[in-house]
């Protein structure tokens, strides 16, 4: 990112600020420095007002406390559009809109206890199991008020979204800002099964491959593209097959990961890095420093995302 590193190695101190601390990392080495180089280039995605800013995120993020993260770099503007998994991002969002919370727990539990109690354990993240009979009642009852007709989970999830009250909601901060959601997995989750028990008797229906139509008419219309991929999986890939069928390319590229690299569906000029670091860490980190950034460096004007329509 910035040419051959200078002689200066990271210090720390008292009281240093979170900017301070993110420049320090920019003078060290390994995931120190990547981490810098994440904040970099998605302060450069930021700057572009032509890039399209994604973000993608699978794994137990929001069991993992990254709930709040989500929703803070949505509604600041930062985000264009969110691909997700249905289970463990969108669903566990709605638990906790419920009412139902992730309890921290431990990783050495006996499940066998756990499971006597109707408690299920996400490594160290403890859930009621009431949590998926609360999601249940309340979706079914959400269901009616949705248009009766066939849906992209895209266009599902800003309707279902209509319908969230809790502000701490990644599918309510989505439609408040107007901020697509895609999810090519939805069938593979709760709320996906729950939208298919409906359907059996009901005309609402959700069809994942409508969700190509839509992504694609946001590439075809746009011209620069900015990705920041958390823990990989099926959203990663989504966006990367969709920018290779399309025959875009991304601008830039940051990736949060505990493997090496394995995509190259990127621009040659583009700004790329690989942080190989657990998301629930490298994440937070990142939307602080871009928070901050946003505030400080831009004289606290507010950030404002695209808004694609139907």
């Amino acid at each position: 990112m910035k040419g051959p590193r200078e002689e200066k190695r990271m210090d720390v101190w008292a009281g240093m600020s979170l900017s301070d601390f993110v420049k320090e990392l920019n003078t060290a080495g390994f995931t120190a420095k990547r981490l810098a180089e994440a904040v970099e280039i998605y302060e450069r995605m930021l700057d572009d007002e032509k890039c399209v800013r994604i973000l993608t995120a699978a794994g137990a993020l929001t069991a993992g406390g990254m709930r709040n993260v989500f929703v803070k770099m949505i509604r600041a503007g930062m985000v264009d559009m969110f691909i997700a998994t249905g289970g463990s991002i969108l669903t566990h969002d709605l638990i906790e809109s419920f009412g139902v919370h992730h309890l921290q727990g431990s990783s050495f539990t006996d499940d066998s206890k756990l499971a006597d109690k109707s408690v299920m354990r996400i490594h160290d993240v403890f859930l009621e199991n009431r949590g998926f009979l609360s999601l249940e009642d309340n979706v079914r009852a959400i269901f009616p008020k949705m248009p009766q007709e066939e849906m992209s989970p895209r266009r599902f999830l800003y309707e279902l979204g209509r319908h969230i009250k809790d502000e701490n909601s990644i599918i309510k901060a989505c439609f408040d800002m107007d901020v697509p959601i895609f999810c090519p997995s939805i069938t593979d989750s709760m709320l996906g099964f729950q939208a298919w028990m409906y359907s059996q008797t009901k005309p609402l229906k959700v069809n994942p491959q409508l969700d190509i139509k839509d992504i694609m008419d946001i590439i075809w219309n746009n011209e620069r593209f900015g990705v920041l991929i958390l823990s990989g999986g099926v959203p990663k890939h989504f966006i990367a097959g969709m920018m290779q069928a399309s025959g875009k390319e991304l601008n830039y590229a940051i990736q949060i990961t505990l493997e090496a690299k394995s995509w190259k569906k990127v621009a040659k000029d583009a700004l790329i890095t690989d942080v190989i670091c657990d998301s629930t860490l490298a994440f937070p980190l990142i939307a602080a420093a871009l928070l901050d950034y946003s505030e400080k460096i831009q004289g606290g004007k507010k950030i404002q995302n695209k808004k694609f329509k139907y």
